[in-house]
């Protein structure tokens, strides 16, 4: 899966679901995290629900009981880390270091309609050896399909983008302000 999809669904899952749309652009570059492995091991080192689920799951447990004013924020990392192990499942080392092999799960939906309608779901899953990743595209035909999409969004809606960009920038000079201090 390519880092725009990574990013693009989950983030648009989250709004669609109206949450705040400041938080979730916020923390939508959590989705690719994982992807840092891509220098050692990929699809092992990062790939793994220690990294994307139990220590998110562990600031999760402790936002709650210690800091309850992070918990949205710490569920939404969680949300976002664990995505990308969830869009990857082509093949992922899930618990590496202890186990190298990759597990995947291979789904496909199909239909036909050349005699009648007919729908095939192919499901299959199970363990393979790694094997180290080859090339991987910055950008898939999907990802392609969504730029177009947000693209063509943003022409139509030229205004009220522009507004909303100027919105989301100012947040971002904030935030790089506090940090600054």
């Amino acid at each position: 899966m390519d880092p725009l999809i990574h990013v693009a669904l989950p983030a648009l899952l989250l709004l669609a679901m109206r949450l705040d749309p400041r938080s979730v652009l916020l923390f939508a570059p959590l989705a690719i995290v994982p992807d840092l492995d891509v220098v050692h091991l990929h699809r092992a080192t990062f790939h793994n629900v220690f990294v994307t689920v139990a220590l998110p799951l562990a600031f999760v447990t402790y936002s709650r009981l210690r800091r309850p004013e992070w918990t949205m924020n710490s569920l939404l990392a969680l949300f976002f880390l664990s995505s990308h192990l969830v869009l990857d499942l082509g093949g992922v080392s899930v618990f590496w270091p202890f186990v190298t092999d990759l597990w995947y799960l291979d789904t496909n939906i199909s239909i036909s309609m050349r005699s009648g309608i007919d729908i095939g779901f192919d499901f299959d899953y199970g363990w393979r050896d790694y094997a180290p990743m080859g090339e991987s595209s910055l950008l898939s035909g999907t990802g392609f399909a969504l730029l177009f999409l947000v693209v063509l969004v943003l022409v139509v809606f030229r205004k009220e983008a522009i507004s909303t960009l100027r919105k989301y920038w100012d947040l971002v000079k904030q935030i790089v302000r506090r940090f600054l201090k």
